[in-house]
């Protein structure tokens, strides 16, 4: 967006401290001090530049959704210079009204202030410079700055507004807005201006004012912050309109994209966390008025101080604060975000009712409760020195969040989903050639904006996962790792730190002679990961060896420091021993070794549990064969190895499709899935084993009719049992796992089976009926009932109807994604383009980016959605493109196909210079989605055959 900067905007009403007597001389015809260079051509601040405070006043007029301010910034400046630099994007600056003082002296003399693009319109910086007349020496000085800006009403970033339908009690139903701010990575700047990156951190003092119109109840709105209100909020009249202030407290040292405020007219849960030496930190969690969701707020309570306890106890620091504060808001760009102090959610990552939530979305609150405070330690405590150890954020977090879910919730064995949940979904894209490093050199917001992806995630909890378990325990019994952890949060308190300063803590913690830093940057500083091939030498001794698993062509360019080895720590279980063995390392320097006395083992299971980040290759038909029995005879069958079953199925399931072994040999092993009865285990089976079957039989081909039933059948007749078993209603004694698994296999079986007359289906529809008529159904089930509500439809399209009018009636977010499944899986194109038209439309459930992802992969016809995204282009990228998450799924929607004419036509499109210069946030995912659509050209080529033949030789038709 093209930046404005528009002289002589000043300070609005409403805040009478806001006023300033300011004296300044301008001389807007100084050039570049030649001695000090042109600074604001590199994208990042000069190092010499360090941010102290911010003095930040900010006033809202609700009416219009804009609002005015002033910065005040103090600095400390280590290297003599002239030039200030500060970031600001899309903001009005009063520059003649600009301050530059010494601090608690003299006022300045400014020779020019400008926007970097006064320079050179190329600049893509976004720097607010100010030239002083004379030379700044090292010292501290003032900048004050007066600045205008608009509420985002089309983003969900920087300083924007969101909505609801307030429905009180069947009367009229009245949009209710509330701003709220996002910033991370870069959007600070388009708030207010600031040093934004993240080892600029400062202490804040912030006011904010807000002016209410006639109409609004000003009195039910609050103002939350960082910090604790220094007294209670100033209410008064100014003619017609309201205003409320609030002067909050000075805050800890924090880099600018944790800085949050949000105005709402929500009610808050209250509870307090008592330590045992008596303080105390006050807790809240704020949503929306009516009963539903004060209701759903108390969970979270309960969650928030089993996890602050636990993560008191393992980072051996206290929470900083004395008050944490979680607001659950009806639009929000992710899944939560960790200010400090507070935690700014969407409302199906924070609220969970317990009447009538699923296990799921149980588990989701929990998981993202406990991620955004582990990110108060490890984020906010301690922060990256910059984007490019993003990983030591986001990594962390999604990793040490099972230990806050283990705390609120001890019975669901929590970590026996790591394995399911985090390695296998990250070694996805990892396994490609358009990976990256885990730490990667990164430098414009764009592309900082990339790094939110599932490597710094998934990838990053898996690697602290693989560290925790080879660095194993010290003579205490304590885990070497959270040793570690706990020293490096020590040595780098509120301050910041870099890959390295981590590895050289856990050094301290590490076993003698275990050198972690030289492990560790073998799997941060490059992408992917390997497999380990176990063989026999001639004396039948287990051989391993280590190569990269890569699904694709590698790159021209693609190299490596480490030339794709990495420190592999390889354990085995077997028929001998259920005990883990030793670690036995390969190294990049040492990529094969020989295990002694193993020639009398029948069958081993390599990386035992599953805690390492690799993948195993059987290379000898006796250890496949024997361990596909071994799975038949139950010899894997103990709880203790629902991890390695899980673990198996997904190895030689992944290793078949780059040609390490077989299908064959990897449906096989599936064949004794109608006895598994753990949830991980039949999700992975089923997971395969649908991913092979359609991407090798299309079911629209008619010559292929008695192959997909084939297929079908297959799926059905594995789950049938578990179908019988569980039921459709929850039972006492239920375990944790238990409604996972009812929900998946109902859903399934009923899409599977393909027969409205089937019992089960015939059940799905009479509760689809009986929910419809608001009755009560197990919403753990609930999307079976629902999809099968859809699929199952009579010709006039009824049921697709009826839900459609629940989906624009519901205010519940968990349930309008589930509908919004269901409804798009429809093949009535005028449904779809209803669907489609209602995404738009302002009062539409949803944002609308998910109407045609969902219609992509639950309808499934490719052509149609394709198309649409080519055709709206302009309309998506201009929503979305300053937000990663988002533009990557939109990018991906094309990443279904799996023909050389879809691959030149999607190449084609994204090498537009029109879509380049749109694309934004998601040209990371481009490559990303043009390998994915490869791999299904080479896939379909190599192993159609295979997976047809397999199936039309193991399943009988009745």
């Amino acid at each position: 967006m093209q930046r404005r900067v528009k002289i002589g905007v000043g300070v609005g009403v409403g805040v009478a401290v806001l006023v300033a007597v300011v004296v300044v001389i301008v001389v807007s015809t100084s050039s570049s001090s030649p001695e000090f260079g042109e600074p604001w051509k590199e994208v990042r601040l000069p190092k010499s530049i360090r941010a102290d405070h911010y003095k930040l006043d900010l006033n809202i007029t609700w009416k219009d959704m804009t609002y005015t301010g002033i910065q005040e910034i103090t600095l400390n400046m280590t290297e003599v210079t002239r030039y200030i630099l500060i970031h600001t994007r899309d903001l009005n600056i009063s520059k003649e009204k600009t301050v530059l003082s010494e601090n608690g002296g003299e006022v300045l003399e400014i020779a020019d202030s400008f926007m970097d693009t006064d320079k050179d319109a190329e600049l893509k910086n976004e720097f607010y410079i100010v030239e002083s007349k004379k030379d700044l020496e090292q010292g501290q000085y003032k900048v004050r700055i007066h600045f205008s800006g608009k509420v985002n009403e089309n983003k969900l970033t920087g300083i924007y507004q969101s909505k609801y339908i307030s429905d009180d009690q069947g009367q009229a139903k009245e949009p209710v807005k509330q701003v709220s701010t996002d910033f991370e990575p870069v959007d600070a700047r388009s708030a207010f201006p600031c040093l934004d990156e993240p080892d600029q951190k400062g202490r804040w003092t912030t006011t904010i004012s807000v002016r209410f119109p006639k109409g609004i109840l000003a009195n039910d709105y609050n103002i939350i912050s960082n910090m604790k209100p220094k007294e209670k909020a100033d209410r008064r009249l100014d003619g017609t309109d309201s205003i409320v202030t609030v002067a909050f407290e000075e805050s800890l040292p924090m880099s600018t994209y944790l800085v949050c405020f949000a105005v709402s007219n929500f009610l808050a849960k209250k509870e307090t966390y008592t330590r045992d030496d008596g303080s105390k930190v006050e807790l809240a969690v704020y949503a929306r008025r009516e009963k539903k969701f004060q209701e759903s707020a108390v969970y979270a309570l309960n969650v928030t101080k089993a996890v602050l306890k636990k993560y008191e106890e393992f980072y051996k620091v206290h929470y900083p604060i004395d008050k944490l504060d979680q607001i659950a808001l009806p639009e929000f760009n992710s899944g939560a975000m960790e200010n400090w102090g507070i935690v700014t959610y969407r409302e199906s990552s924070l609220l969970f009712h317990p009447e009538t939530g699923s296990q799921d979305e149980k588990q989701r609150v929990c998981a993202v409760i406990a991620h955004e405070l582990a990110h108060q330690w490890f984020g906010n405590i301690v922060t990256m020195a910059w984007w490019n150890d993003l990983w030591l954020n986001e990594g962390f977090a999604s990793f040490v969040e099972y230990f806050g879910m283990d705390a609120a919730e001890p019975s669901w064995k929590i970590m026996d989903l790591f394995y399911a949940d985090e390695i296998t979904t990250a070694m996805v894209p990892d396994s490609a050639p358009s990976s990256h490093p885990i730490s990667v050199d990164v430098e414009r917001p764009e592309d900082i904006s990339g790094l939110f992806d599932t490597i710094s995630y998934r990838k990053g909890s898996s690697i602290n996962y693989m560290m925790e378990n080879f660095m194993g325990k010290n003579k205490d019994g304590e885990k070497n790792f959270n040793e570690g952890i706990k020293m490096y949060i020590d040595d780098y308190v509120y301050n910041n730190a870099e890959m390295i300063d981590l590895f050289d803590s856990l050094n301290k913690a590490a076993p003698d002679g275990m050198n972690v830093t030289e492990i560790m940057l073998t799997w941060t500083k490059q992408m992917g990961f390997p497999y380990v091939t176990v063989s026999r030498d001639k004396d039948n001794n287990l051989v391993i060896k280590q190569d990269r698993f890569l699904r694709g062509e590698k790159k021209d360019d693609d190299k490596s420091p480490y030339d794709y080895k990495w420190h592999i720590p390889f354990t085995y279980i077997s028929n001998a021993s259920n005990t883990t063995s030793k670690i036995y390392w390969l190294s990049p320097y040492n990529d094969s070794l020989t295990i002694p006395d193993t020639s009398n083992l029948k069958w081993v299971k390599g990386n035992a549990h599953g805690y390492y980040y690799y993948i195993t290759h059987y290379d000898d038909d006796g250890l496949v064969k024997n361990l596909a029995t071994a799975l038949k005879d139950g010899e894997l069958n103990d709880d203790d190895n629902t991890v390695d079953r899980c673990n198996l199925i997904h190895d030689v399931f992944n290793l078949a499709a780059i040609g390490k072994g077989s299908y064959t040999d990897a449906l096989n092993m599936t064949t004794y899935a109608t006895e598994e009865k753990q949830y991980i285990v039949m999700d992975r089976i089923m997971t395969e084993v649908a991913k092979v079957g359609l991407a090798a039989i299309d079911e629209n081909n008619a010559t292929l009719a008695d192959l997909t039933k084939k297929y079908r059948k297959y799926m059905t007749d594995m789950i049938k049992g578990r179908v019988m078993d569980l039921g459709w209603d929850g039972k006492d004694g239920d375990t944790f796992m238990d409604p996972k698994m009812r929900g998946r296999v109902y859903r399934t079986y009923c899409l599977y089976i393909n027969d409205s007359t089937d019992t089960v289906v015939t059940e799905a529809l009479k509760r689809f009926d009986i929910f419809i008529n608001n009755g009560t159904i197990d919403k753990n089930v609930m999307s079976a009932i629902v999809r099968s509500g859809i699929k199952y439809d009579d010709e006039n399209g009824s049921n697709w109807e009826s839900l459609f009018e629940k989906l624009k009636t519901s205010d519940w977010e968990a349930d309008q994604r589930e509908f919004l499944r269901a409804l798009s899986m429809t093949k009535n194109v005028t449904q779809r383009k209803k669907l489609l038209h209602y995404s738009k439309e302002d009062d539409a459930v949803l944002d609308p980016w998910r109407y045609i992802y969902y219609i992509n992969y639950y309808g499934k016809d490719y052509n149609f959605t394709w198309n649409l995204l080519k055709n709206d282009w302009e309309y998506y990228s201009g929503k979305y493109n300053g937000t990663s998450f988002t533009m990557g799924y939109l990018i991906e929607i094309p990443d279904v196909f799996d023909t050389e004419d879809r691959y030149t036509e999607v190449e084609t499109f994204f090498k537009r210079a029109d879509i380049v210069s749109t694309i934004g946030t998601g040209a990371k995912t481009v490559p990303e989605t043009l390998a994915s659509i490869r791999n299904k050209i080479e896939w379909k080529k190599k192993h159609t055959t295979s997976v047809r033949q397999w199936f039309d030789e193991h399943v009988t038709l009745d």
